[in-house]
């Protein structure tokens, strides 16, 4: 049998969320960017996104993280990154899971190994791995800066009235909301209703002329090691089954924006699944009228497969189908 096409990726998951990461056969993509190299590939290629991330190769928690060349010299690795409903300009569990597996697999340079730099479409960010003996223990990432939209806006969110949302950039913007108010708990048992609203929340928004791409629900922790507890969702797809990487830089700078963190002080989400995200800012710096942080993310990924997919073009679902 006989295969035009064939993709190679290293499979991860960061705290749960898994991550699947392209190694190869992708065509090749033009832009001066990775940012425009992922809208090229958005634009030409899309079935490749579908085809990796739905059933039956895929499944509604899927995401994906592709190698492309970098533009930026500066960088090691250009990345961008989709899942089975969208396109995100960066994706933090996903980078940590890259930089675990990029160097247990070899791809990292030894001239590198103690820290490389990636271009994303949000701009370019650090991963740091952090190693006993020979084995990658956990990933660090420096993100883009992170800041505060704006704070307190109150919504209507169907029967739910005056919710009070902070609005936060971490690499994606999110709407950030206490999952108290509308009487749910962050369990697996309660993401439908926490994806209506999220898809609700979202809608309201963008009638407002803001884009938000997740929603950070957060709640009291079930662990004392933990400051919330915590999940995103689009409102569409499969909630994110770690806490987070964008979503925790994204509440890292409006703690420290808002005084209830120090810059060096570490701050703890925990995940739907219990796994933790380590945050922290490590410097603040002033861009035009604004504050923004630069902030880390740490957590444990681990590879949990290796795949050569292939596409038959007899097969009438080669593109792969979403079953909700």
């Amino acid at each position: 049998m006989r295969f035009k096409e064939m993709i190679d990726t290293v499979d991860t998951h960061t705290g749960g969320e898994p991550t699947r990461i392209v190694l190869s056969g992708i065509p090749r993509l033009h832009g001066d960017s990775v940012r425009e190299k992922r809208d090229y590939f958005k634009e030409h290629y899309d079935y490749i996104r579908e085809r990796l991330c739905l059933e039956p190769r895929g499944h509604s928690g899927m995401l994906c993280a592709a190698l492309c060349p970098p533009s930026d010299p500066s960088a090691d690795f250009g990345i961008f990154y989709f899942d089975d409903v969208q396109y995100l300009d960066m994706c933090g569990h996903a980078t940590i899971g890259l930089g675990t597996a990029l160097q247990e697999i070899g791809l990292v340079p030894p001239e590198h190994r103690g820290k490389f730099v990636i271009e994303t479409p949000a701009g370019l960010v650090t991963i740091k791995n952090n190693f006993i003996d020979d084995r990658v223990e956990s990933t660090t990432i420096r993100n883009v800066n992170s800041y505060v939209i704006e704070n307190e806006v109150i919504i209507d969110v169907l029967d739910v009235k005056n919710v009070p949302v902070n609005l936060a950039y971490g690499g994606n913007v999110f709407a950030i909301i206490p999952a108290e108010m509308f009487g749910v708990k962050i369990v697996p048992s309660e993401i439908r209703t926490i994806m209506k609203y999220s898809a609700e929340v979202r809608r309201v928004f963008r009638e407002r002329g803001i884009e938000v791409t997740l929603v950070q629900w957060y709640a009291k922790p079930k662990f004392e090691t933990s400051d919330l507890r915590v999940v995103h969702s689009s409102g569409y797809g499969s909630p994110d089954r770690s806490p987070g990487g964008t979503g925790t830089s994204a509440k890292v700078a409006w703690l420290c924006a808002n005084g209830l963190l120090e810059v060096g002080g570490e701050f703890v989400h925990e995940g739907i699944v219990d796994a933790p995200f380590i945050g922290k800012a490590i410097e603040k710096v002033r861009n035009g009228d604004r504050d923004e942080y630069v902030t880390e993310i740490t957590a444990q990924a681990r590879i949990t497969g290796f795949h050569k997919f292939v596409f038959d073009e007899n097969d009438q679902l080669v593109n792969g189908f979403f079953f909700d």
